[in-house]
């Protein structure tokens, strides 16, 4: 058996535009996403003496479809697209894989990144997956194919190949790694009801979109990688640019979000958004000092009670 321990991390949309709809339906994003020091654990089981099989167990988190889990899906895809690429090469095959197939996988997932929350827990474990299976098979994929494997897995998933901070653009396929915003403490509030993807992005394709300037925002980023400044001092810099434009839908669709929103706002934090299509809201402070005050505040707050509150960092 060959065992793999892996680390899930969580991100946020720092901020989010929605730019158009392309010709496979799927909308166009821009958006910096920021991975943080919250996450998951994964343990991968490979065993090349069974016969191909799949199982997953779930801790933390017990109302998961393991058949709709992120990670099989990622292990399925994985796998038909090496079947494809060893017709065409079959030295990609071992002796043990033409012999059984594809190996016994068992994978053991710790959840501690809420779901429906934004943060991108699902997207994130089935990158670790296909890092995991890369490393395995002796890295079969160029990074670019990776990527796209990636991107037919979820919208989100690319990016966790990556990490750190990046722009990413369209689906999510197109990915610029940007100077490092690591070391903001943030604050992160999640209420207990989360927010539907699918309904969200359904809300604001029946209103026109809002304006963007693509030329703005490429300035904006040119600075975040150029200024001296330090990491949250060159993301504020964005000014009137920091928005996210599925805000709006969510929170009509649940008023609490922007509640959460205003009240972190008023224990001193610099910045503070929803992140991705919600629920969660995340909060930056100066420094930690801030932000632990920030913590008791809202955890004592009775109006706040059905949320989980997480006390993190960017990485």
């Amino acid at each position: 058996m060959d065992s793999y321990e892996i680390t899930a991390n969580a991100k946020t949309n720092l901020f989010l535009r929605v730019c158009g709809i392309l010709p496979n339906g799927y909308h166009s994003l821009y958006s910096v996403m920021q991975e943080i020091d919250l996450a998951d654990s994964l343990t991968v089981n490979i065993y090349p003496e069974r016969e191909e099989g799949f199982e997953i167990r779930c801790i933390g988190r017990d109302d998961i479809d393991p058949d709709k889990n992120l990670c099989k899906k990622a292990r399925d895809r994985f796998f038909s697209s090496l079947r494809k690429k060893a017709s065409a090469d079959p030295s990609l095959y071992n002796a043990a894989l033409r012999k059984n197939g594809f190996p016994y996988i068992e994978m053991i997932l710790t959840k501690r990144i809420p779901s429906e929350s934004g943060m991108g827990g699902g997207s994130s474990d089935a990158a670790a997956v296909l890092m995991v299976l890369q490393e395995h098979f002796g890295n079969p994929f160029t990074d670019e194919e990776l990527n796209q494997l990636a991107v037919n897995v979820g919208a989100d998933v690319p990016f966790f190949l990556f990490g750190g901070t990046c722009l990413c653009e369209r689906v999510g396929e197109d990915i610029k790694v940007l100077r490092s915003l690591a070391g903001i403490p943030l604050l992160i509030v999640k209420p207990s009801m989360g927010v539907s993807t699918p309904e969200c992005f359904h809300a604001i394709d029946s209103k026109p979109l809002p304006e963007f300037d693509h030329a703005r925002y490429s300035a904006y980023i040119d600075s975040l990688n150029g200024s001296d400044k330090g990491p949250l001092a060159r993301f504020l810099e964005g000014g009137d640019l920091l928005t996210n434009d599925l805000e709006a839908p969510s929170f009509e669709m649940l008023p609490g979000i922007s509640d959460i929103r205003d009240a972190l706002l008023e224990t001193g934090a610099a910045y503070s958004r929803m992140t991705g299509s919600g629920s969660a809201v995340f909060a930056m402070y100066e420094d930690e000092k801030v932000r632990d005050a920030a913590y008791e505040k809202i955890s004592c707050d009775s109006a706040f009670s059905d949320c989980d509150v997480f006390v993190c960092a960017t990485i």
